[in-house]
């Protein structure tokens, strides 16, 4: 293996970044419920994307088991052949991006919208971007430190959050269950197993970097339970709170922090969920401008993955930008038929794909896998 990154991390630090990756986007827009048919029916669809998100972590977990050692962006070449391989490289590399920049300009759009409408969504983004980079530029550990920290911080924020409501709530609001049956459900299962696996793909080039590759599945799947469960939480409370109108909201999960009174004494207490996606969001662009920025190197065959960084860094806040004329515009990306279709084709895409040239190659030998 190529020593671009020398850092090794226990498999918890693994289990807390992909849990903290997946739990930004339903803590900034929650896209699995915007829009939807029938939000009473939003649990089912955020349960039904966590259990179909299982197979393919153990599925990805599999395939960089056999070779320990690689990332996806070698072995793809190992298994590919140059060209074809440095070809699918370009793709993830590229998907990585486009998810950062997605996250930066989701999280620019949530705070000036919710908070600071005078303040250019630039600052935002440029800050949180450079702070991440930072991280990134400083290597796994440091990112991986950061979110083994962080998690706690965003679950007590959460959890917070997913209580103090009681009183709004009203559970009739989730009843009836299914009452046009199982086809409003599958667009939004399909977007949140969609947001499941752009997570679960940076798997590839965090697993030669565990300090036990062996443990990636098991604690890839509690990531997956722990954000899952939580998304899966969060969508019943905000149905019992806002009811047939949740479908409406823009940022549901702000929203509902809005409404927390405690004695009439605490109340609009925001930095619950402005906490919660400036943490999550965070440690999100830093694992992935760091996957970018190593898959970069390891691609065009250079011995340091520092230098892609800021330059990375600069190209997402500027696709964050250009992909994206307004929240609207975003709010149109999130749906099934297009980041669905999006996310799933590479992400489902060239697994299958590798795992095929896997299957043909057969058992790699001890020379292969050097």
């Amino acid at each position: 293996m190529n020593k671009i990154e020398g850092g090794k991390i226990p498999a918890r630090q693994l289990t807390a970044m992909l849990a903290l990756s997946r739990i930004a986007p339903f803590t900034i827009l929650f896209p699995m419920i915007t829009g939807m048919e029938v939000p009473q029916d939003a649990w089912i669809a955020s349960l039904l994307g966590m259990l179909l998100s299982i197979p393919f972590a153990l599925f990805v977990a599999r395939l960089g088991l056999r070779f320990p050692d690689k990332t996806i962006i070698e072995y793809s070449e190992r298994l590919l052949g140059r060209y074809l391989g440095k070809l699918v490289g370009l793709v993830l590399i590229w998907y990585l991006i486009s998810v950062a920049a997605t996250t930066t300009r989701a999280v620019g759009d949530a705070y000036t919208i919710a908070i600071m409408p005078e303040t250019p969504i630039l600052v935002f983004m440029v800050v949180m971007v450079f702070l991440a980079a930072n991280a990134a530029r400083c290597g796994l550990e440091v990112v991986g430190r950061l979110g083994e920290h962080s998690i706690w911080i965003v679950l007590f924020f959460l959890i917070l959050m997913f209580i103090l409501p009681f009183d709004e709530m009203r559970f009739k609001n989730l009843a009836p269950v299914l009452a046009r049956g199982f086809r409003p459900v599958v667009e939004p299962m399909g977007t949140a197993f969609s947001f499941f696996s752009m997570h679960i793909i940076v798997l590839g080039m965090i697993l030669p970097y565990l300090n036990k590759p062996k443990d990636a599945a098991r604690y890839s799947v509690y990531a997956i339970l722990i954000s899952g469960l939580l998304m899966t939480w969060l969508a019943a409370v905000l149905v019992a709170v806002f009811g047939p109108t949740v479908s409406g909201l823009v940022m549901p999960a702000f929203s509902l922090s809005r409404l927390i009174s405690i004695a009439n004494f605490l109340e609009r207490i925001e930095a619950i969920t402005m906490g919660a996606w400036t943490l999550s969001a965070g440690i999100n662009l830093a694992l992935f401008l760091w996957a970018s920025a190593v898959g970069l190197a390891q691609l065009f065959g250079v011995s340091r993955y520092q230098p892609f960084v800021y330059p990375l860094g600069a190209l997402v806040v500027a696709f964050g930008i250009l992909f994206y004329e307004s929240n609207v515009d975003m709010q149109i990306f999130f749906e099934f038929r297009n980041i669905g279709v999006f996310s799933m084709a590479v992400t489902l895409g060239t697994t299958a794909v590798l795992y095929l040239a896997a299957l043909m190659r057969g058992k790699p030998s001890p020379r292969m896998r050097r």
